[in-house]
């Protein structure tokens, strides 16, 4: 993809760069526009260090080439203008086009994007707030302001805007308003309250999951019990044990839900603060029970679902895919053989099973692996 990226006045400007290398690093052509201003906090040259292409600003223009302002509006397949300084945004949702990047944005067809950057005061002035509204802007975070002072302004982390962008390019009709919920990590069943009994899972597959999904278009909550760096437009539930997963699917009534979280087949016999050795003694017997069942109990809900299998039985391992999809009424099941690739691997080799058909996905990272789900489930 093409993608073009403004930077306005704002010390926020250092998070560019590393927005550049998202980019970068996902294959992506990038080009920069400069305001006049944001060559006070930071050269030319660093951007064009990060993206091995000529920065274009009011100095480097010129109309023997592609470096001006309506072959750079061509050329992008989105324009992200990031920090997006409150002097811009007015701007542009007033037609102002009185620098380079602004000519862009008038002259562009494709998805523009702004992350807002601006000291508080300035970001809740109703002037600026009509803008937001106005404009495709991602929200900015609270916190600590380069100005000293506290509250809402900060612009999104890279991370964000990158998930957010990928979004804006890569959304699909069919996604749009549908409610899909992934659960990922493993359930963590409490001994006492300082010990547990848990699994291997990494999470990695389900956090790919929620992220294709959003990147599609979708509505995405994921229920875990790890922690995940995603955009706070995907919606994350911190969770324990399966009972804790069970409750957070029930109260979400989803559309779509992937269970990819591993959960834990029986739970101990939980016992409330902390058991002492010394009164067990050399030998410490658990008594378990049988876990709830989540995807059995959800078995006649009226949404699509989808079930993740891990198995080590190369032998056996179809026939117990295929059998637990018809046991629990699953819509798909990914199976999964821990043989090929182990929990919290970056990879994984998946066979995806339906009632009537059944998909190999080679081994690949786990973002092309979730792509290739969600494509499927459209099928469904």
């Amino acid at each position: 993809m093409n993608i073009l990226i403004g930077v306005t006045g704002s010390i926020a400007i250092y998070k560019t760069c590393e927005l550049i290398r998202l980019f970068v690093k996902n294959g992506d052509n990038v080009r920069v526009v400069m305001t006049p201003s944001a060559e006070k906090f930071i050269t030319p040259l660093i951007f064009e260090t990060l993206t091995r292409n000529k920065v274009l600003t009011s100095k480097t223009e010129s109309w023997s080439n592609e470096l001006n302002h309506i072959d750079f509006a061509k050329w992008a397949d989105i324009f992200i203008i990031a920090p997006a300084s409150a002097n811009t945004l007015n701007k542009a949702t007033n037609g102002i086009a009185d620098n380079l990047l602004l000519q862009i944005y008038l002259a562009t067809k494709a998805p523009v994007l702004f992350a807002p950057s601006a000291n508080t005061n300035m970001y809740l002035h109703p002037t600026t707030q009509k803008s937001i509204k106005t404009l495709n802007c991602i929200e900015a975070n609270s916190g600590d302001l380069a100005c000293g002072d506290k509250g809402i302004g900060k612009m999104a982390e890279p991370n964000e805007i990158f998930l957010r962008a990928l979004r804006e390019i890569n959304k699909e009709v069919f996604w749009k308003n549908k409610k899909v919920i992934i659960t990922a990590g493993g359930s963590i069943e409490k001994i006492d309250d300082v010990r547990f009994i848990s699994n291997f899972s990494s999470g990695k597959m389900g956090e790919a999951l929620a992220k294709a999904f959003y990147i599609k278009g979708a509505e995405v909550t994921l229920i875990s019990s790890k922690e995940h760096n995603l955009t706070k437009e995907i919606k994350q539930i911190k969770v324990i044990s399966a009972k804790d997963y069970f409750d957070a699917i029930l109260k979400e009534n989803p559309d779509f839900l992937i269970m990819a979280a591993a959960i834990a087949d029986y739970k101990p016999k939980y016992t409330p603060g902390k058991l002492k050795k010394e009164q067990i003694g050399d030998k410490l017997t658990l008594e378990l029970q049988k876990n709830i069942d989540i995807l059995k109990n959800l078995k006649e809900k009226n949404f699509k679902k989808v079930g993740f299998k891990a198995e080590r039985d190369e032998k056996n391992a179809l026939n117990y895919a295929q059998k637990t999809l018809i046991d629990k009424n699953l819509d798909a099941i990914c199976l999964n053989l821990l043989t090929k690739n182990d929990f919290g691997s970056d990879e994984n080799e998946i066979i995806f099973i339906t009632k009537d058909k059944k998909r190999v996905f080679p081994q690949q990272k786990k973002e092309e692996i979730a792509f290739k789900v969600v494509d499927e489930l459209k099928n469904i």
